[in-house]
């Protein structure tokens, strides 16, 4: 659990006009790979992430990068992700959330362009040869001017760091590996979650043995292949339900064979029907390693 919050400014809710994100900067003194850091997602929020101290990887959608002092790591909504912990030293870190609409209700939409412009589930790490000279050093400065309560300011300077964010020339670190054939079958899966998918069609398609297929797959995500398409299908069918489908047409479009199918699997994974489901933002994978 979380031993000290230094920073904790929860605006994404606030009407205020300086609002509309959250900044969390928070230290773990004896992180453990449990449920606090299992694998989860966030719905139309984008997850900027400072790396500060520990011995951390973070994992996301198949790809591991090692995290190292002043790191900074990008998921994008719908990315899978989470840390894991290879000791339990002293771990902080800061964290801003920002939802899709900001940019659009901030009328900087060009700022938005860093995020999107990457392939899914890469080009998440910006090392710290690129981050520590402006990058890092913004995201402490809006730490101190939330704590002055300076909220302007601070929204002034997460501006002045996403438009850096977006003039980074230097590539993004390269991410390790479990099993590249994972990593292509989780682009390929993404890509088709609205097609009829098999076990043994998918086993097929990448000339791999089912049955090593699943175990592989469970090894990388800590999830099974049935898991992760039933996850990701609710996370597309909430996106389409919220562009104006009807829950029904919404449930067909992402995959689903059945509307009683949609409504089981809605109830077991998040633990509501999808029509009081829609509400929710962020949600927890079914089971994590």
């Amino acid at each position: 659990m979380v031993d000290q919050y230094i920073t904790a400014f929860y605006g994404r809710e606030s009407e205020e006009e300086y609002a509309g994100y959250e900044f969390v900067y928070s230290v773990n003194n004896a992180p453990h790979n449990d449920s606090e850091f299992c694998l989860h997602n966030h719905n139309d929020l984008y997850e900027i992430y400072l790396f500060l101290e520990g011995d951390v990887e973070f994992h996301i959608e198949g790809n591991i990068y090692r995290a190292h002092p002043n790191d900074i790591f990008i998921a994008r909504p719908f990315e899978m992700h989470h840390n894991h912990f290879l000791s339990s030293g002293r771990y902080r870190r800061i964290v801003i959330f920002i939802p899709t609409c900001f940019f659009r209700e901030k009328q900087c939409p060009e700022l938005e362009r860093f995020f999107l412009n990457r392939t899914f589930g890469t080009g998440c790490q910006i090392p710290a040869a690129a981050a520590e000279p402006e990058l890092a050093p913004l995201l402490l400065k809006i730490s101190r001017y939330l704590q002055e309560g300076a909220y302007r300011i601070a929204q002034g300077a997460l501006l002045e760091f996403l438009y850096l964010l977006n003039q980074t020339e230097e590539p993004s670190a390269e991410p390790a590996v479990e099993d590249p054939r994972i990593r292509d079958i989780l682009l390929w899966l993404n890509s088709h979650l609205a097609q009829r998918i098999t076990l043994d069609g998918l086993a097929e398609t990448f000339f791999i043995n089912k049955y090593h297929l699943c175990r592989i797959f469970r090894s990388v995500t800590g999830m099974s292949i049935n898991q992760y398409l039933n996850y990701k299908r609710l996370l597309l069918a909430r996106s389409l339900r919220r562009e104006g489908q009807t829950l029904l047409e919404a449930s067909v479009n992402a995959g689903f064979n059945s509307y009683a199918h949609f409504y089981r699997m809605h109830k077991k994974v998040f633990g509501t029907g999808p029509r009081e489901g829609t509400a929710v933002s962020d949600a927890e994978a079914p089971s994590h390693r």
